[in-house]
């Protein structure tokens, strides 16, 4: 398979088989289209002095692994505050599949912590095991795409788990991959591997575990830049009522705290 998600040229996004789903062979995984989205932000925060402090995406329907145009617009411009909202169209016919909506704020080296937060160390990725996303037979009877390059890892911080995760090759052929963008795919797993934490028992985890929700959008709250190939989702919860859930979980680098994940899901989703 190709090392890298998507080939860009004269500004179609073009799909390479990793950025496949395990449900289709048709259909774009949601970890891809959450780092396209997070490049087309970061693209215009490089031209202020800000960076991206919130995106949250909303997958429209099935994301088909076609050619795909990458749409930004700046709905507010301040000096210390940006709101930029960004869409993933159908080259062939302008069709919507995804759409995000990022805030930006102005970094500041002189700021001092009003509410510091206490530091809580967690279970790092060299003292988790490695553990598989997928089951043997889900990895080798479904199709091909992003959530075979995944790896993981599983641990404990006393009662609380941690799932440390990450993929291999670029976002985008010939561009380096920033850690926002990796940190965005990741997080579209959010639910999954929230789920099989809770479900597998204390200190275990079991990637055969199915159940039926579907997250039907991404937010990610980062409190800083994010840093290196790992990211984990710690101590997550995730509830649901009347066919509505939300899945969280605290989300850390190699540095330690770093910001917040929420997906909202469809629950008993057939």
């Amino acid at each position: 398979m190709s090392e890298s998600l998507y080939y860009l040229h004269d500004g179609v996004f073009s799909p390479t088989v990793r950025t496949g789903s395990p449900w289709s062979t048709t259909t774009q995984h949601g970890g891809p289209i959450n780092a396209l989205l997070m490049y087309g932000m970061e693209t215009v925060a490089l031209k202020t002095p800000k960076r991206v402090t919130r995106l949250s995406v909303d997958i429209l329907r099935p994301v088909p692994r076609e050619p795909l145009r990458l749409k930004t617009r700046v709905l507010r411009e301040g000096r210390r505050l940006a709101v930029v909202d960004a869409g993933l169209e159908r080259e062939t016919d302008g069709m919507p599949v995804a759409v995000a909506r990022a805030q930006l704020l102005q970094e500041r080296e002189d700021h001092e912590l009003l509410f510091p937060r206490t530091k809580t160390p967690v279970a790092l990725v060299a003292a988790a095991d490695r553990v598989n996303l997928m089951s043997d037979a889900r990895r080798h009877e479904g199709p091909p795409g992003f959530h075979l390059d995944v790896e993981m890892r599983h641990g404990m911080d006393n009662t609380n788990p941690i799932g440390w995760l990450t993929w291999a090759g670029k976002l985008i052929s010939g561009l380096p991959t920033s850690p926002a963008q990796r940190c965005a795919a990741v997080c579209d797993l959010a639910t999954i591997v929230s789920g099989r934490m809770c479900l597998s028992g204390e200190g275990k985890w079991n990637n055969e575990i199915r159940f039926e929700m579907l997250n039907t959008d991404t937010t990610i709250h980062l409190m800083r830049p994010p840093i290196g190939l790992w990211f984990a989702f710690h101590a997550p919860s995730i509830i649901d009522e009347r066919g509505a859930g939300i899945t969280a979980a605290a989300l850390y680098d190699q540095n330690g705290y770093l910001g917040e994940v929420v997906q909202t899901v469809a629950s008993n989703a057939t």
